[in-house]
Protein backbone atom coordinates (compact mmCIF):
# COMPACT_ATOMS: atom_id res chain seq x y z
CA UNK A 1 0.00 0.00 0.00
CA UNK A 2 1.37 3.44 -0.62
CA UNK A 3 1.17 5.97 2.60
CA UNK A 4 1.13 9.35 1.81
CA UNK A 5 3.37 11.55 4.68
CA UNK A 6 2.27 15.62 4.44
CA UNK A 7 5.11 17.44 6.63
CA UNK A 8 6.83 20.70 5.71
CA UNK A 9 10.20 19.50 7.49
CA UNK A 10 12.18 17.39 4.80
CA UNK A 11 13.82 15.34 7.56
CA UNK A 12 11.50 14.03 9.81
CA UNK A 13 9.84 13.52 6.88
CA UNK A 14 12.04 10.82 5.65
CA UNK A 15 12.70 9.25 9.40
CA UNK A 16 8.89 8.77 9.17
CA UNK A 17 8.92 7.33 5.12
CA UNK A 18 11.96 4.77 6.19
CA UNK A 19 9.94 3.10 9.16
CA UNK A 20 7.19 3.01 6.61
CA UNK A 21 9.16 1.65 4.21
CA UNK A 22 10.87 -0.94 6.36
CA UNK A 23 7.19 -1.86 7.24
CA UNK A 24 6.62 -3.09 3.41
CA UNK A 25 4.69 -0.03 1.87
CA UNK A 26 5.47 2.76 -0.31
CA UNK A 27 5.91 6.48 0.73
CA UNK A 28 4.91 9.95 -1.11
CA UNK A 29 5.77 12.71 0.81
CA UNK A 30 4.14 16.22 0.42
CA UNK A 31 5.77 19.34 1.34
CA UNK A 32 2.29 20.69 2.49
CA UNK A 33 -1.33 20.02 3.09
CA UNK A 34 -1.84 21.20 -0.66
CA UNK A 35 0.70 19.33 -2.43
CA UNK A 36 -0.48 16.19 -0.26
CA UNK A 37 -4.52 17.13 -1.35
CA UNK A 38 -3.08 17.47 -5.26
CA UNK A 39 -1.94 13.88 -4.61
CA UNK A 40 -4.63 12.33 -3.19
CA UNK A 41 -7.00 13.39 -6.11
CA UNK A 42 -4.67 11.74 -8.43
CA UNK A 43 -3.91 8.42 -6.70
CA UNK A 44 -6.07 6.06 -5.02
CA UNK A 45 -4.38 6.71 -1.10
CA UNK A 46 -5.97 5.16 1.85
CA UNK A 47 -3.57 6.16 4.50
CA UNK A 48 -2.11 9.68 5.58
CA UNK A 49 0.06 10.93 7.79
CA UNK A 50 0.22 14.48 8.57
CA UNK A 51 1.26 17.02 10.10
CA UNK A 52 -0.89 20.01 12.01
CA UNK A 53 0.69 23.51 10.87
CA UNK A 54 1.75 23.52 7.43
CA UNK A 55 2.57 26.65 4.57
CA UNK A 56 -0.20 27.28 2.43
CA UNK A 57 -3.02 24.60 3.72
CA UNK A 58 -2.68 22.98 7.44
CA UNK A 59 -3.58 19.31 8.50
CA UNK A 60 -6.67 20.11 9.71
CA UNK A 61 -8.09 22.31 6.23
CA UNK A 62 -6.75 18.44 4.91
CA UNK A 63 -8.28 16.67 6.94
CA UNK A 64 -11.89 18.31 6.50
CA UNK A 65 -10.94 18.27 2.96
CA UNK A 66 -10.88 14.28 2.52
CA UNK A 67 -13.77 14.19 4.85
CA UNK A 68 -16.39 16.19 2.71
CA UNK A 69 -15.19 14.24 -0.58
CA UNK A 70 -16.30 11.37 0.28
CA UNK A 71 -14.47 9.18 -1.49
CA UNK A 72 -15.58 5.41 -2.12
CA UNK A 73 -13.08 3.57 -0.39
CA UNK A 74 -11.99 3.90 3.52
CA UNK A 75 -9.63 6.76 3.79
CA UNK A 76 -7.58 6.68 7.65
CA UNK A 77 -5.91 9.68 8.91
CA UNK A 78 -2.68 9.72 11.41
CA UNK A 79 -2.75 13.62 13.11
CA UNK A 80 0.73 14.31 14.12
CA UNK A 81 0.59 16.65 17.01
CA UNK A 82 2.82 18.34 20.03
CA UNK A 83 2.87 15.81 22.79
CA UNK A 84 1.75 18.40 25.47
CA UNK A 85 -1.28 19.71 23.20
CA UNK A 86 -3.86 17.21 24.03
CA UNK A 87 -6.48 19.32 22.45
CA UNK A 88 -4.80 20.03 19.59
CA UNK A 89 -5.63 15.34 19.29
CA UNK A 90 -8.98 16.22 20.61
CA UNK A 91 -9.76 18.84 17.71
CA UNK A 92 -8.29 16.68 15.03
CA UNK A 93 -9.96 13.84 16.11
CA UNK A 94 -13.55 16.03 15.57
CA UNK A 95 -12.41 17.00 12.17
CA UNK A 96 -12.29 13.54 11.03
CA UNK A 97 -9.02 12.13 12.00
CA UNK A 98 -8.28 8.37 12.85
CA UNK A 99 -6.18 8.63 15.42
CA UNK A 100 -2.48 10.85 16.29
CA UNK A 101 0.87 10.31 17.00
CA UNK A 102 2.72 12.49 19.44
CA UNK A 103 5.80 14.10 18.43
CA UNK A 104 8.70 13.23 19.12
CA UNK A 105 7.20 10.21 17.72
CA UNK A 106 8.40 6.61 18.77
CA UNK A 107 9.30 4.33 15.96
CA UNK A 108 7.80 1.31 17.98
CA UNK A 109 4.40 2.89 18.60
CA UNK A 110 4.36 4.79 15.11
CA UNK A 111 4.57 0.91 13.48
CA UNK A 112 1.63 0.35 15.87
CA UNK A 113 -0.68 2.99 14.92
CA UNK A 114 0.26 2.29 11.16
CA UNK A 115 -0.90 -1.20 11.62
CA UNK A 116 -4.06 -0.58 13.55
CA UNK A 117 -4.99 1.61 10.45
CA UNK A 118 -4.51 -0.83 8.19
CA UNK A 119 -6.22 -3.50 10.14
CA UNK A 120 -9.51 -0.57 10.04
CA UNK A 121 -9.18 -0.18 6.63
CA UNK A 122 -9.29 -3.87 5.97
CA UNK A 123 -12.05 -4.74 8.07
CA UNK A 124 -13.92 -1.70 6.22
CA UNK A 125 -13.31 -2.90 2.60
CA UNK A 126 -14.53 -6.51 3.63
CA UNK A 127 -17.53 -4.80 5.05
CA UNK A 128 -18.37 -2.79 2.52
CA UNK A 129 -18.24 -5.48 0.18
CA UNK A 130 -19.99 -7.89 2.51
CA UNK A 131 -22.67 -5.04 2.22
CA UNK A 132 -22.36 -4.64 -1.77
CA UNK A 133 -22.97 -8.78 -2.00
CA UNK A 134 -26.03 -8.58 0.45
CA UNK A 135 -27.62 -5.42 -1.48
CA UNK A 136 -26.93 -7.38 -4.75
CA UNK A 137 -28.74 -10.48 -3.48
CA UNK A 138 -31.24 -8.92 -2.06
CA UNK A 139 -31.81 -6.95 -5.57
CA UNK A 140 -31.61 -10.01 -7.26
CA UNK A 141 -34.11 -11.60 -5.03
CA UNK A 142 -36.46 -8.95 -5.81
CA UNK A 143 -36.51 -9.27 -9.72
CA UNK A 144 -36.75 -12.75 -8.93
CA UNK A 145 -40.42 -12.10 -6.86
CA UNK A 146 -41.11 -10.03 -9.64
CA UNK A 147 -40.34 -12.22 -12.77
CA UNK A 148 -41.99 -15.14 -11.38
CA UNK A 149 -45.25 -12.84 -10.45
CA UNK A 150 -44.95 -11.37 -14.59
CA UNK A 151 -44.34 -14.96 -15.43
CA UNK A 152 -47.77 -16.44 -13.73
CA UNK A 153 -49.77 -13.57 -14.93
CA UNK A 154 -48.52 -13.96 -18.29
CA UNK A 155 -49.08 -17.38 -17.86
CA UNK A 156 -53.06 -16.99 -17.23
CA UNK A 157 -54.08 -15.50 -20.57
CA UNK A 158 -51.86 -17.67 -22.47
CA UNK A 159 -53.20 -20.82 -21.17
CA UNK A 160 -57.20 -19.82 -22.32
CA UNK A 161 -56.08 -18.46 -25.50
CA UNK A 162 -54.10 -21.11 -25.91
CA UNK A 163 -57.36 -23.48 -25.46
CA UNK A 164 -59.27 -21.04 -28.01
CA UNK A 165 -56.77 -21.45 -30.56
CA UNK A 166 -57.09 -25.42 -30.29
CA UNK A 167 -60.81 -25.12 -30.31
CA UNK A 168 -60.52 -22.70 -33.04
CA UNK A 169 -58.46 -24.84 -35.44
CA UNK A 170 -61.25 -27.80 -34.57
CA UNK A 171 -64.23 -25.02 -35.72
CA UNK A 172 -61.99 -24.39 -39.02
CA UNK A 173 -61.24 -27.78 -39.87
CA UNK A 174 -64.84 -28.69 -39.63
CA UNK A 175 -65.83 -25.85 -41.78
CA UNK A 176 -63.00 -26.37 -44.24
CA UNK A 177 -64.78 -29.86 -44.72
CA UNK A 178 -68.23 -28.30 -45.11
CA UNK A 179 -67.44 -25.78 -47.50
CA UNK A 180 -65.63 -28.20 -49.92
CA UNK A 181 -68.73 -30.20 -49.22
CA UNK A 182 -70.95 -27.33 -50.16
CA UNK A 183 -68.89 -26.57 -53.12
CA UNK A 184 -69.11 -29.82 -54.75
CA UNK A 185 -73.30 -29.79 -54.35
CA UNK A 186 -72.77 -26.11 -56.57
CA UNK A 187 -71.17 -28.00 -59.51
CA UNK A 188 -73.84 -30.54 -59.18
CA UNK A 189 -76.51 -27.83 -59.36
CA UNK A 190 -75.14 -25.79 -61.82
CA UNK A 191 -74.93 -28.97 -64.73
CA UNK A 192 -78.45 -29.50 -63.28
CA UNK A 193 -80.25 -26.27 -63.26
CA UNK A 194 -78.65 -25.39 -66.85
CA UNK A 195 -81.43 -26.40 -69.07
CA UNK A 196 -84.59 -24.26 -70.19
CA UNK A 197 -86.52 -26.07 -67.20
CA UNK A 198 -84.07 -24.37 -64.34
CA UNK A 199 -86.06 -23.36 -61.28
CA UNK A 200 -86.71 -19.47 -60.97
CA UNK A 201 -83.80 -17.70 -59.19
CA UNK A 202 -82.09 -20.93 -58.83
CA UNK A 203 -79.29 -19.40 -61.89
CA UNK A 204 -79.19 -16.23 -59.99
CA UNK A 205 -78.13 -17.61 -56.54
CA UNK A 206 -75.65 -19.84 -57.67
CA UNK A 207 -74.64 -16.84 -59.95
CA UNK A 208 -73.96 -14.82 -56.71
CA UNK A 209 -71.99 -17.89 -54.67
CA UNK A 210 -69.70 -17.96 -57.55
CA UNK A 211 -68.95 -14.15 -57.75
CA UNK A 212 -68.58 -13.96 -54.15
CA UNK A 213 -65.81 -16.84 -53.78
CA UNK A 214 -64.29 -14.71 -56.41
CA UNK A 215 -64.42 -11.89 -54.84
CA UNK A 216 -62.87 -13.34 -51.57
CA UNK A 217 -60.56 -16.07 -53.12
CA UNK A 218 -62.05 -18.70 -50.63
CA UNK A 219 -59.58 -21.01 -51.79
CA UNK A 220 -56.67 -18.90 -50.41
CA UNK A 221 -58.97 -18.25 -47.53
CA UNK A 222 -59.41 -21.94 -46.93
CA UNK A 223 -55.22 -22.50 -47.00
CA UNK A 224 -54.50 -19.86 -44.79
CA UNK A 225 -56.97 -20.28 -42.24
CA UNK A 226 -55.20 -22.75 -40.89
CA UNK A 227 -51.40 -21.44 -41.55
CA UNK A 228 -52.52 -18.89 -39.78
CA UNK A 229 -53.87 -20.90 -36.60
CA UNK A 230 -50.84 -22.85 -36.59
CA UNK A 231 -48.63 -20.26 -36.63
CA UNK A 232 -50.48 -18.59 -33.80
CA UNK A 233 -50.20 -21.65 -31.77
CA UNK A 234 -46.73 -22.14 -32.68
CA UNK A 235 -46.02 -18.77 -31.25
CA UNK A 236 -48.01 -19.41 -28.28
CA UNK A 237 -45.95 -21.97 -27.93
CA UNK A 238 -42.66 -19.77 -27.83
CA UNK A 239 -44.42 -17.66 -25.19
CA UNK A 240 -45.19 -20.46 -23.17
CA UNK A 241 -41.22 -21.40 -23.49
CA UNK A 242 -39.84 -18.13 -22.77
CA UNK A 243 -42.35 -17.52 -19.59
CA UNK A 244 -40.62 -21.43 -18.07
CA UNK A 245 -37.56 -19.88 -18.94
CA UNK A 246 -38.18 -16.27 -17.22
CA UNK A 247 -39.17 -18.11 -14.06
CA UNK A 248 -36.49 -20.82 -14.12
CA UNK A 249 -33.84 -18.35 -14.41
CA UNK A 250 -35.40 -15.78 -12.04
CA UNK A 251 -36.95 -18.25 -9.17
CA UNK A 252 -37.01 -16.10 -5.61
CA UNK A 253 -35.28 -18.04 -2.41
CA UNK A 254 -33.70 -21.12 -4.83
CA UNK A 255 -30.99 -21.58 -2.08
CA UNK A 256 -30.93 -25.49 -2.77
CA UNK A 257 -28.30 -27.34 -5.11
CA UNK A 258 -29.73 -28.71 -8.40
CA UNK A 259 -28.35 -31.25 -10.34
CA UNK A 260 -28.29 -29.61 -13.92
CA UNK A 261 -27.24 -29.61 -17.62
CA UNK A 262 -25.64 -26.30 -18.07
CA UNK A 263 -26.05 -26.51 -21.49
CA UNK A 264 -30.09 -26.18 -19.99
CA UNK A 265 -28.93 -22.97 -17.97
CA UNK A 266 -27.47 -21.74 -21.03
CA UNK A 267 -30.43 -21.63 -23.43
CA UNK A 268 -32.89 -20.85 -20.57
CA UNK A 269 -30.48 -17.47 -20.15
CA UNK A 270 -30.05 -17.19 -23.91
CA UNK A 271 -34.01 -17.05 -24.26
CA UNK A 272 -34.50 -14.39 -21.42
CA UNK A 273 -31.48 -12.57 -22.99
CA UNK A 274 -32.61 -12.72 -26.71
CA UNK A 275 -33.37 -9.00 -27.09
CA UNK A 276 -30.24 -7.60 -26.42
CA UNK A 277 -28.60 -10.17 -28.57
CA UNK A 278 -30.66 -10.68 -31.57
CA UNK A 279 -29.50 -7.02 -33.01
CA UNK A 280 -25.82 -7.40 -32.34
CA UNK A 281 -24.38 -10.62 -32.76
CA UNK A 282 -24.68 -14.32 -34.32
CA UNK A 283 -25.16 -17.14 -31.85
CA UNK A 284 -23.13 -20.04 -32.28
CA UNK A 285 -23.27 -23.07 -29.94
CA UNK A 286 -20.53 -25.59 -29.64
CA UNK A 287 -22.00 -27.55 -26.88
CA UNK A 288 -20.52 -30.59 -26.02
CA UNK A 289 -22.20 -33.22 -23.89
CA UNK A 290 -21.58 -32.50 -20.26
CA UNK A 291 -21.81 -34.07 -17.19
CA UNK A 292 -24.58 -33.01 -15.06
CA UNK A 293 -23.31 -30.08 -12.49
CA UNK A 294 -24.65 -29.35 -8.71
CA UNK A 295 -25.05 -25.96 -8.80
CA UNK A 296 -27.22 -22.99 -8.08
CA UNK A 297 -28.71 -23.24 -11.31
CA UNK A 298 -30.59 -19.11 -10.42
CA UNK A 299 -27.01 -17.64 -9.58
CA UNK A 300 -25.60 -19.51 -12.58
CA UNK A 301 -28.06 -18.35 -15.02
CA UNK A 302 -27.18 -14.30 -13.41
CA UNK A 303 -23.27 -15.06 -14.57
CA UNK A 304 -24.35 -16.42 -17.99
CA UNK A 305 -26.56 -13.01 -18.50
CA UNK A 306 -23.81 -10.70 -17.69
CA UNK A 307 -21.36 -12.41 -19.98
CA UNK A 308 -23.69 -12.78 -22.45
CA UNK A 309 -24.94 -9.17 -22.16
CA UNK A 310 -21.12 -7.58 -22.28
CA UNK A 311 -20.15 -9.71 -24.81
CA UNK A 312 -22.95 -8.26 -26.81
CA UNK A 313 -22.08 -4.51 -25.55
CA UNK A 314 -19.00 -5.20 -26.71
CA UNK A 315 -19.68 -5.09 -30.18
CA UNK A 316 -19.93 -2.23 -32.35
CA UNK A 317 -22.19 -2.93 -34.85
CA UNK A 318 -22.79 -6.85 -35.73
CA UNK A 319 -20.44 -9.67 -34.61
CA UNK A 320 -20.65 -13.22 -33.47
CA UNK A 321 -20.77 -14.59 -29.91
CA UNK A 322 -19.88 -18.04 -29.61
CA UNK A 323 -20.84 -20.18 -26.39
CA UNK A 324 -18.63 -23.47 -26.06
CA UNK A 325 -19.11 -26.29 -22.98
CA UNK A 326 -17.59 -29.02 -22.39
CA UNK A 327 -15.83 -31.98 -19.53
CA UNK A 328 -12.13 -31.08 -18.89
CA UNK A 329 -10.47 -32.72 -16.03
CA UNK A 330 -12.93 -33.40 -13.60
CA UNK A 331 -14.40 -30.57 -14.27
CA UNK A 332 -16.80 -28.31 -16.78
CA UNK A 333 -15.68 -25.68 -18.59
CA UNK A 334 -17.98 -23.05 -20.17
CA UNK A 335 -16.44 -20.61 -22.71
CA UNK A 336 -17.93 -17.14 -24.00
CA UNK A 337 -16.40 -15.47 -26.90
CA UNK A 338 -16.88 -12.05 -28.63
CA UNK A 339 -15.18 -10.89 -31.49
CA UNK A 340 -15.95 -6.99 -29.64
CA UNK A 341 -13.26 -4.24 -29.31
CA UNK A 342 -11.77 -6.35 -26.27
CA UNK A 343 -10.26 -5.57 -23.56
CA UNK A 344 -6.86 -3.49 -22.50
CA UNK A 345 -3.92 -5.44 -20.66
CA UNK A 346 -3.91 -3.04 -18.20
CA UNK A 347 -7.94 -3.37 -17.57
CA UNK A 348 -7.40 -7.09 -17.31
CA UNK A 349 -6.54 -7.22 -13.21
CA UNK A 350 -9.44 -5.24 -12.63
CA UNK A 351 -12.04 -6.55 -14.57
CA UNK A 352 -13.40 -8.62 -11.35
CA UNK A 353 -13.29 -5.67 -8.81
CA UNK A 354 -16.20 -3.85 -7.35
CA UNK A 355 -17.06 -0.70 -9.27
CA UNK A 356 -14.35 -0.79 -11.72
CA UNK A 357 -16.09 -0.05 -15.31
CA UNK A 358 -14.81 0.80 -18.74
CA UNK A 359 -18.58 2.16 -19.68
CA UNK A 360 -19.33 5.44 -19.74
CA UNK A 361 -21.23 6.78 -16.72
CA UNK A 362 -25.02 5.85 -16.14
CA UNK A 363 -23.76 2.44 -18.50
CA UNK A 364 -22.45 0.22 -15.74
CA UNK A 365 -22.27 -0.19 -12.27
CA UNK A 366 -18.92 -2.11 -11.86
CA UNK A 367 -20.54 -5.11 -10.18
CA UNK A 368 -21.61 -7.55 -12.63
CA UNK A 369 -17.94 -9.38 -13.06
CA UNK A 370 -17.48 -9.37 -9.65
CA UNK A 371 -21.07 -10.58 -8.70
CA UNK A 372 -19.81 -12.98 -10.98
CA UNK A 373 -16.37 -13.82 -10.01
CA UNK A 374 -18.17 -14.32 -6.67
CA UNK A 375 -20.67 -16.61 -7.55
CA UNK A 376 -18.46 -19.09 -9.30
CA UNK A 377 -15.83 -18.99 -6.38
CA UNK A 378 -19.16 -19.93 -4.61
CA UNK A 379 -19.28 -23.04 -6.59
CA UNK A 380 -15.58 -23.62 -5.84
CA UNK A 381 -14.85 -23.03 -9.88
CA UNK A 382 -12.57 -20.51 -11.76
CA UNK A 383 -13.02 -17.59 -14.26
CA UNK A 384 -10.74 -15.86 -16.17
CA UNK A 385 -10.41 -14.16 -18.91
CA UNK A 386 -8.38 -13.78 -22.22
CA UNK A 387 -8.30 -10.71 -24.36
CA UNK A 388 -6.96 -8.65 -27.55
CA UNK A 389 -7.95 -5.18 -28.39
CA UNK A 390 -9.55 -5.19 -31.80
CA UNK A 391 -9.70 -9.05 -31.69
CA UNK A 392 -12.39 -9.83 -28.61
CA UNK A 393 -12.18 -11.62 -25.55
CA UNK A 394 -12.88 -15.34 -24.02
CA UNK A 395 -14.31 -15.70 -20.27
CA UNK A 396 -13.80 -19.08 -19.13
CA UNK A 397 -15.44 -20.80 -16.22
CA UNK A 398 -14.16 -24.05 -14.70
CA UNK A 399 -16.42 -25.59 -12.06
CA UNK A 400 -15.73 -29.37 -10.63
CA UNK A 401 -17.93 -32.44 -10.81
CA UNK A 402 -18.59 -33.27 -7.42
CA UNK A 403 -21.81 -34.25 -6.62
CA UNK A 404 -22.64 -38.05 -8.41
CA UNK A 405 -25.91 -37.80 -10.46
CA UNK A 406 -27.90 -40.75 -7.71
CA UNK A 407 -27.50 -37.98 -4.97
CA UNK A 408 -30.32 -35.87 -7.02
CA UNK A 409 -32.37 -38.33 -8.74
CA UNK A 410 -35.30 -36.04 -9.29
CA UNK A 411 -33.46 -33.08 -10.97
CA UNK A 412 -31.00 -35.80 -12.71
CA UNK A 413 -34.72 -37.23 -14.58
CA UNK A 414 -35.33 -33.28 -15.59
CA UNK A 415 -31.71 -32.63 -17.01
CA UNK A 416 -31.31 -36.11 -18.49
CA UNK A 417 -34.80 -35.39 -20.47
CA UNK A 418 -33.51 -32.10 -21.74
CA UNK A 419 -30.09 -33.47 -22.67
CA UNK A 420 -31.62 -36.63 -24.72
CA UNK A 421 -34.39 -34.16 -26.05
CA UNK A 422 -31.50 -31.89 -27.14
CA UNK A 423 -29.58 -34.79 -28.98
CA UNK A 424 -32.50 -36.02 -30.86
CA UNK A 425 -33.33 -32.29 -32.08
CA UNK A 426 -29.92 -31.52 -32.62
CA UNK A 427 -28.09 -28.42 -31.08
CA UNK A 428 -27.68 -25.60 -33.47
Amino acid sequence: MEILIAKDDPISGKLLGKVIESMGHQVLLAKDGLEAWEIIQKKKIKMLITDWMMPGMDGMELCRRIRAAKFPYYFYIIFLTAQSHSKDAIDALKAGADDYIAKPFDPEELVARIRTGLRVIKLEENSKETQLQLLQSDKMASIGRLAAGVAHEINNPTGFVNSNLRTLADYAHSLVRLINEYQNMVKEMRSVVSGENAPAGTSVTLQKITDIEAEIDIRYILEDITALIRESQEGMGRIKKIVQDLKDFAHPGEQELKLVNVNQCLDSTLNVVWNELKYKAKIVKEYGEVSLLACYPQKLNQVFMNLLVNAAQAIPKQGEIKIRTRNVDGRIEIEISDNGVGIPAENLGKLFTPFFTTKEVGQGTGLGLNVSYNIIKEHNGSIGVQSEPGKGSTFTIRIPIKVKEEDLPAQTEAANAYAHAAESKGME
